[in-house]
């Protein structure tokens, strides 16, 4: 059995199927992320990526998953996930239809919890590599890494972020990686894919 088979194996079953996930522009915008999987030397690991820097974007520069908003020609969000990953990163997942090949399941949608964010429903998805994926960054990706999940698990939140709020100095929960912390929203999707596999 191969690794990419093992990889599902272990995942699958604690996740709803990416079956069903439909857009709905009329009740809240929507957007898409994929929490992609590789293994490596028996290791899972997942693909973090850093936001370029750009005025106006609200996650401007931040740690992120690959993924952004719905489109009006994405049939689903399977769909949103597979052409925005492909768009950042170069890995193609658009022609794994949902319930095949890489995507293998999704976790509950999440909302940006500071009233100064957009208002945003973001669905993870969860997918396993091609195997021989190559990284091409695209200019709305400054950098990007593969993360030992183990190494996630075991560290768990372990750092925090600080920003400076006016007078005040405001702190979030983080994990650690290679990059600087990873906080906010994916803090709070990557925690609840954690606990899934705990």
């Amino acid at each position: 059995m191969s690794d990419y088979i093992k990889v599902r194996h272990r995942l699958a079953p604690l996740l709803p199927g990416p079956l069903g996930l439909s857009i709905e522009p009329e009740r809240i915008p929507q957007a898409a992320v994929t929490i992609l999987i590789r293994e490596l030397d028996d290791d899972d690991q997942l693909l973090l990526i850093r936001r370029a820097e750009r005025v106006g974007d609200p996650w401007s520069g931040h740690l992120a998953l690959p993924g952004g908003r719905a489109e009006n020609q994405d049939p689903d969000l399977v769909a949103t996930a597979a052409r925005e990953t492909f768009e950042e990163t170069g890995i193609d997942l658009r022609h794994a239809s949902a319930g095949t090949a890489s995507f293998i399941g999704h976790l509950p949608p999440l909302t940006p919890r500071s009233p100064e964010l957009p208002p945003l429903e973001i669905t993870p998805l969860v997918a396993i590599a091609p195997p021989e994926s190559t990284l091409q960054l695209n200019a709305e990706v400054s950098q990007a890494w593969w993360l030992s999940i183990n190494q996630l698990v075991g560290r768990g939140l372990s750092t925090e972020y600080r920003l400076n709020v006016g007078p005040y100095i405001r702190k979030w929960p983080a994990y650690e990686s290679p990059g600087g912390p990873i906080w906010g929203i994916t803090e709070r999707i990557l925690t609840q894919f954690l606990t899934l596999l705990k």
